[in-house]
């Protein structure tokens, strides 16, 4: 009789394979969406968040592009975020694209957005924890305010969340609370 073990490799690769083909639908049909109005990629920030409750000690690092959304998702942009999440044992690279929602609040520069963003990172393992996956989902909220010449940089305190979304059995989940600092870019 064939031990689970063997079959492990297999439901890897398949896994795998589904994260890589819902990335590159999404992504193109993001791509999609941006090339019919014309938008360009353009680099727009960074982001330091630190984990908190059962990954202690690990951070994440990224860069921040503010791409021009598909008209149908009503929100101010797609973000795309680079980066790697990293601890003192171990780093993995990720990216994620999706949209982010910003509303006012009040009369003056503080705003609130809220963002929901396809996860892909580099490895289903950090340290000795087994993340469930490649494929995770972040939602995140922050309130943050505008500042500089014209409104054109804005600084956020963020709390976000990154589980695969019940795609596997296990699902640690991983909190982390932080800062984007980003420039906006303003039409003259």
């Amino acid at each position: 009789m064939n031990s689970p073990r063997q079959y492990r490799p297999t439901i890897i690769r398949s896994r795998l394979l589904h994260a890589v083909l819902f990335t590159v639908a999404m992504t193109s049909f993001a791509l999609h969406g941006l090339n019919a109005y014309g938008a360009t990629a353009l680099p727009s920030g960074y982001r330091v968040v630190s984990a908190y409750h059962k990954f202690d000690g690990t951070s994440q690092f990224a860069a921040l592009f503010r791409l021009r959304p598909p008209r149908r998702l009503r929100s101010e942009h797609l973000e795309l975020a680079i980066g790697a999440i990293a601890s003192s044992a171990d780093t993995r690279a990720f990216v994620s694209l999706g949209p982010v929602w910003r509303w006012p609040i009040g009369e003056g520069s503080w705003h609130a957005e809220l963002g929901f963003s396809p996860t892909l990172i580099g490895g289903s393992a950090f340290g000795d924890r087994d993340l469930g996956g490649v494929l995770h989902f972040t939602s995140s909220a922050s309130v943050g305010a505008t500042f500089g010449r014209r409104q054109s940089a804005s600084l956020s305190l963020r709390i976000q969340h990154t589980s695969n979304g019940g795609l596997d059995s296990t699902n640690p989940g991983l909190d982390m609370i932080g800062l984007d600092f980003a420039w906006i870019p303003r039409k003259q």
